[in-house]
């Protein structure tokens, strides 16, 4: 049994995935030509798992607090179109799950809902803010996740992990077996005595301006995860290491050009006024 875990992918950010034709000329730099072509390899050697399981961020949103300018496109329709494309890709005949992701992205008080419409749009089911699978050997409790990226991923980790058991010991229940997490936008795997798992899954976004104000040291994970079960349980990071050339670049690019700041500005401005207007979503 094979479980491909996908998140993060932010499309619709410039520093996020997206398929080349459909980036502006003027935003087009040596990340997305790379992030790109190792997504185009991981549906090439993953495609088709038993099930694939979604875990929030899967597009940028509308960015109203900064007004669009790490934006490749704002509109929220192309933005659920393009990642339900690009997931297409790799889904294959899965049983598809996911959870919402983080509430600026995925709209909260917008009525946007980006990550049901796309999980929605590829045939799967958005099973809200948390999700339990249960499997003949493995309970895996999925959530998009919280807490800094400066956090230490392993306390982190094995605290959801301690929560978890608590929770099922006051109602009674199984407690999962796997803690399955995202958002930190890096890779950890822990396991415990109990011989649970806490696993935090990769992304697909660098580094943007917001996540260096809290320190331009911490490397995102590009890639996903995978979760093989048969006689025993077994945890593949699917990570694609970044290229310096790429970093350099990536680094020393300026997401808004002068030119591009006011029609920005005034073109997520109309999307907000929309959405709140129109709650079309």
């Amino acid at each position: 049994m094979k479980i491909l875990v996908i998140g993060d992918m932010h499309v619709g950010s410039i520093y996020g995935l997206a398929p080349l034709e459909s980036i502006p000329e003027d935003r087009t730099n040596a990340w997305s030509k790379w992030v790109y072509e190792s997504w185009e390899d991981l549906c090439k050697k993953h495609r088709n798992p038993d099930y694939l399981l979604l875990i929030g961020d899967l597009a940028d949103g509308p960015q109203v607090r900064i007004l669009g300018t790490d934006a490749l496109f704002t509109d929220i329709d192309r933005q659920v179109e393009i990642a339900s494309k690009l997931l297409d890709m790799v889904k294959g005949d899965a049983q598809i799950f996911g959870v919402n992701g983080s509430g600026y992205h995925g709209g909260e008080g917008l009525a946007t809902n980006i990550d049901r419409r796309v999980i929605e749009k590829i045939g799967g089911k958005c099973e809200g803010n948390k999700f339990t699978l249960d499997l003949p050997l493995e309970r895996i409790q999925m959530s998009h996740g919280a807490g800094s990226s400066t956090v230490g991923l392993d306390s982190y980790l094995k605290r959801e992990m301690m929560f978890s058991k608590i929770d099922a010991q006051k109602r009674k229940i199984v407690s999962p077996t796997i803690i399955l997490r995202g958002h930190q936008h890096r890779m950890f795997t822990v396991q415990d005595d109990a011989r649970q798992w806490g696993i935090l899954n990769g992304c697909w976004q660098y580094t943007t301006p917001f996540m260096a104000k809290k320190s331009v040291n911490i490397s995102p994970s590009i890639g996903a995860t995978m979760i093989e079960i048969e006689d025993a349980t077994k945890i593949y990071r699917l990570e694609y290491p970044i290229p310096e050339n790429v970093r350099e670049e990536i680094d020393g690019f300026e997401s808004l050009t002068l030119e591009r700041t006011e029609e920005e500005r005034q073109k997520n401005l109309e999307v907000l006024k929309t959405t709140l207007k129109d709650k079309k979503f």
